[in-house]
């Protein structure tokens, strides 16, 4: 009796502090599925860089959020070339897989590495990340010929 007591207010506290929300999406008919508060607003994704070729030292993070129509993407990196700038995106598909810049690109801002080695930006899209589809940040040198470290995004 005291085991049935204890299980049924745990499944009450899991029921009333967690909820399942689903997203298909629309043209391939994935569907994402989440428990997360009930009193969440938006959906969050989390990734790691990782260094590529001869800047394989490179580390780094990535947060994106989206809220109230707009997606906030943060990135961090470390173990860089102090004075070096570097371009970046999110993309639509995993690391490699090129796929179609996310929002305008006008919005991304350069990565300028500190003298310690680490950099690290925070931007606004007017764009909404698809629950149902995955996402990459690439971290780029010269132009978008050298990739120096990519993450996928995860929710």
């Amino acid at each position: 009796m005291r085991k049935s007591a204890l299980w049924l207010v745990a499944s009450l506290s899991i029921a009333t502090t967690a909820c399942v929300r689903t997203h298909t999406n629309e043209a391939s008919g994935k569907v994402d599925v989440d428990v997360e508060s009930p009193t969440k607003k938006g959906e969050d994704w989390k990734g790691e860089l990782k260094g590529q070729g001869m800047f394989a030292s490179v580390r780094g993070t990535t947060r994106a959020g989206y809220a109230e129509g707009k997606t906030t993407v943060a990135v961090t990196l470390e173990n860089a070339t102090p004075g070096s700038t570097f371009t970046w995106d999110v993309r639509e598909g995993r690391c490699g897989a090129n796929g179609a810049v996310v929002g305008d690109r006008s919005a991304y801002t350069t990565l300028n590495v500190e003298s310690n080695g680490k950099a690290g930006t925070t931007i606004t899209l007017m764009a909404r990340l698809d629950e149902a589809k995955n996402y990459s940040v690439t971290v780029y040198g010269s132009g978008e010929q050298t990739i120096i470290a990519c993450g996928d995004l995860d929710d």
